[in-house]
């Protein structure tokens, strides 16, 4: 049957509340978290198999290598070949020690008749060399039988990794980047290609295993994340275009340009791009032990292709899918790169980053893997009021928006939900008449998970007994969530009822993680659109007085649900 709304009371809400806040997640906790047995591996390196990996020096991130071996007797299609940063004398130890990813030798065309074969893999630099590893017995128990000469990469200071994101000042805007070392990095800027009339030095900073929470982050899938480099960029003209490269004394990056923030006013148009849950591809179509989101590749080249038209990202939860497996941070912001070292990349934390047993979030299931928010605060850093509250406000030409954590307490009493009452009361709609609100549980979602703690349903419960009050007071015009791998749009709605004049709600949570597809057999009436079938992304465009807001599908790159929002 239908949830009828009205007929919920406040005992069921308390009751829920003490459900979510108060008990372990139905995840378990468990010692191997993927696939792979890193307990049951050994290493059998008698010498008859042979593999090799070419070039042995590489230039750039992303230069390929290519794989090929020999000699491995009756071939099997539980034979795989590991790549592994770094090396332990000379070889690899994956008791521990997570390979950065993976293909079955199989994938090599004639290998299953002739005991043969070669891959081509895409190596990114992560600061340290790199070796290639066969491996028989699959995942549940994996002998190594070799070990190729060790990679390198020219240059671990390599200046990699930029992106942007915006400051609590329109006149800023703020670039982070990764070297292996400090050596005086700095950013060099200016209105005129290769011209840069402006230069400032980084402050830099790290984060160890020491800084998370659990496993697998803390130990097997560990990587250096090398010094993160942090500068702004300030005295910025609005609406100005800046050229610019960052690095230090082993050497720049290519040349990046980006368009200051526009004047905050209900005269500046903005065009913002939308989407949670997307995650990281394989170029190479290689495999990862917490599963590459292929169709990610798709999101973000077509962004990629109108990033000219595009003045700002907004990424609501769920971002790399790393889930404690730290090479995973690295290929992502080599693929988003294109898209972040041009216009401002924010972000809204999700379950995958936060949710730990005992530290701090709303939910005590393992969803993050130990990381418990520390790479994401330290590489993507919002005008958060403190550590781990990483709930904040920003203005961007006629739009302000409010970003919540849904991993965090937003119940009655909480620093969250205080936080958002007084954030939102001093909004001024004269200077920005668009006000957008995002978190990435959705608070209307049309699911049939209603599993508690942290099942879709009980969560939106949650949000509209204690946030949805606020959208509702403070006039809020759409909400944009995540976490449920679809598309969705409401009709203006409140209570569960479509209400002139309500908030709009609009799940994009199909940036590039497996669909879900767990709807009801009966539509809910607040819900206007749906598509659990395509991966895609959403924009819109403000000004003063019109938003004009757009659903893409990756397949076709044709918009394929909108809507006109009007003052």
């Amino acid at each position: 049957q239908k949830l009828n709304h009205k007929a919920m009371n406040i005992a069921r809400v308390v009751t829920l509340s003490a459900v979510v806040f108060g008990l372990a997640s139905s995840h378990s906790l468990c010692t191997f978290p993927d696939l792979l047995r890193y307990d049951r591996a050994t290493t059998n390196l008698d010498g008859t198999v042979s593999i090799s990996a070419t070039p042995a020096l590489l230039l750039s991130s992303g230069d390929w290598i290519t794989v090929a071996w020999e000699n491995t007797g009756v071939p099997s299609t539980s034979d795989w070949v590991g790549v592994f940063t770094p090396p332990v004398d000379g070889s690899i130890d994956l008791r521990h020690h997570a390979p950065v990813k993976y293909q079955y030798a199989n994938f090599s065309g004639s290998y299953m008749n002739t005991g043969v074969g070669s891959l081509r893999f895409q190596m990114i630099n992560m600061r340290g060399d790199m070796i290639v590893g066969f491996f028989t017995g699959g995942s549940t128990n994996p002998v190594l039988l070799a070990v190729s000469d060790v990679i390198q990469f020219q240059n671990y200071n390599e200046p990699l990794q930029g992106h942007l994101v915006l400051s609590d000042d329109p006149t800023e805007i703020i670039l982070i980047w990764v070297t292996q070392e400090v050596n005086k990095p700095q950013v060099l800027w200016g209105t005129q290609s290769n011209a840069y009339t402006s230069v400032k030095t980084a402050s830099s900073s790290t984060y160890n295993a020491g800084d998370m929470c659990g496993s697998p982050a803390t130990d097997f899938s560990f990587l250096d994340p090398g010094m993160l480099h942090q500068v702004t960029m300030d005295n910025l003209e609005p609406g100005q275009k800046y050229y610019y490269v960052f690095g230090d004394t082993f050497g720049f990056s290519q040349e990046f340009s980006f368009t200051a923030s526009p004047i905050t006013s209900p005269g500046s148009t903005v065009r913002v791009v939308v989407y949670g849950d997307m995650g990281n591809g394989q170029v190479d179509d290689s495999l990862q032990i917490m599963t590459a989101q292929q169709p990610a590749l798709n999101t973000t080249n077509l962004i990629s292709s109108q990033i000219d038209q595009t003045d700002l990202v907004l990424h609501i939860g769920d971002i790399s899918y790393a889930r404690g497996y730290a090479s995973v941070w690295e290929e992502f912001f080599h693929q988003i790169q294109p898209i972040a070292a041009r216009v401002p990349y924010m972000v809204c934390i999700g379950n995958h980053e936060r949710d730990f047993p005992n530290s701090g979030s709303y939910y005590n299931g393992t969803d993050s893997n130990g990381e418990c928010g520390v790479p994401y605060e330290k590489r993507f850093p919002m005008p958060t009021p403190a550590q781990d509250q990483p709930w904040f406000g920003f203005d961007f030409g006629s739009v302000h928006f409010v970003l919540m954590s849904t991993e965090h307490r937003f119940d009655n009493g909480s620093a969250q939900l205080q936080y958002l009452d007084d954030h939102l009361s001093t909004v001024d709609r004269s200077k920005t008449p668009w006000l957008i609100f995002a978190g990435h549980r959705p608070m209307y979602i049309d699911s049939t998970n209603w599993a508690l703690p942290d099942g879709d349903q009980p969560v939106a419960l949650l949000l509209r007994a204690y946030v949805e009050p606020l959208l509702k007071k403070y006039g809020v015009d759409v909400a944009f969530w995540g976490h449920h791998h679809s598309y969705q749009r409401s009709c203006p709605v409140f209570g569960y009822q479509c209400t002139e004049r309500a908030t709009t709600h609009i799940v994009v949570g199909m940036g590039g993680q497996g669909l879900s597809q767990n709807i009801d057999a009966i539509k809910p009436d607040w819900l206007v659109a749906l598509d659990d079938q395509h991966w895609g992304f959403s924009r819109f465009t403000a000004n003063a007085t019109t938003l004009v807001f757009e659903y893409v599908r990756d397949d076709d790159g044709q918009v394929h649900d909108t809507i006109v929002l009007t003052k």
